[in-house]
């Protein structure tokens, strides 16, 4: 299966920016085999201002499942550790009926145990950063008015999740703490479908939100181990 360049790359670009759950989508999009997992990370890259990493990628193009592995998002310029996002293992399952259509339908993502480093900065938090250059990119697209493929994601579920930081409330020591899980349903399904952008947008627009309220929380739990 093959997609046109134009579209292919806005995808990607999309796509890597979500972090995980676009990423997957754009990759199953372009091709059960071959450069995708390569193009996620060069785009990816691009989009987000960061380093985009997977080490691998498996689907099985009948049913519509597989895993990413290895995925990390590194951190902005300017900030100290290595990466703001990474995961081991993230499984997914798609509508094999909507593989290379303007519609992808993600039935279901699932993300367990990711790592998160949370880091302040002049110009904000590192996440803060990403979300402003995932913004940056879903109204660069919006603007050029290329329609291009669209998500509809069912089910997602970050499960697990860990958070680490450091802050002056925890005398610059850093400290690892839980973070609520993620259930997000029906993405895209009432505007049949949502670009990537738009849906990164949506997806790290959440993440941002539990990371502060669970730091907000902390110092009323006496801190983490």
């Amino acid at each position: 299966m093959k997609a046109r360049g134009g579209a292919a790359k806005k995808l990607l670009l999309g796509a890597a920016a979500a972090a995980i759950v676009a990423a997957a989508g754009a990759w199953v999009y372009l091709s059960p085999r071959g450069f995708a997992g390569h193009a996620v990370e060069r785009y990816g890259s691009a989009a987000t201002r960061t380093s985009v990493r997977m080490e691998r990628i498996e689907i099985s193009p009948g049913d519509g499942t597989g895993s990413i592995t290895g995925f990390s998002v590194g951190n902005p310029s300017g900030f100290n550790t290595p990466a703001a996002f990474s995961a081991d293992s993230i499984k997914l399952a798609l509508d094999p009926a909507t593989l290379g259509k303007e519609v992808l339908v993600v039935r279901a993502l699932s993300v367990t145990s990711p790592r998160l480093s949370y880091e302040s900065g002049n110009a904000g938090s590192n996440f803060e950063v990403l979300l402003g250059n995932i913004r940056h990119q879903a109204e660069a697209s919006a603007g050029a008015g290329s329609q291009g493929p669209k998500l509809i994601v069912e089910r997602l579920v970050v499960h697990n999740a860990a958070l680490s930081y450091a802050s002056a409330l925890t005398a610059g020591k850093t400290v690892t703490i839980p973070l609520p899980d993620i259930r997000l349903s029906g993405i895209g399904r009432a505007e049949g479908g949502v670009t990537p952008g738009r849906f990164a947008q949506a997806v790290v627009e959440v993440m941002l939100d539990r990371i502060r309220r669970a730091m907000s929380l902390e110092p009323m739990r006496g801190g983490a181990k």
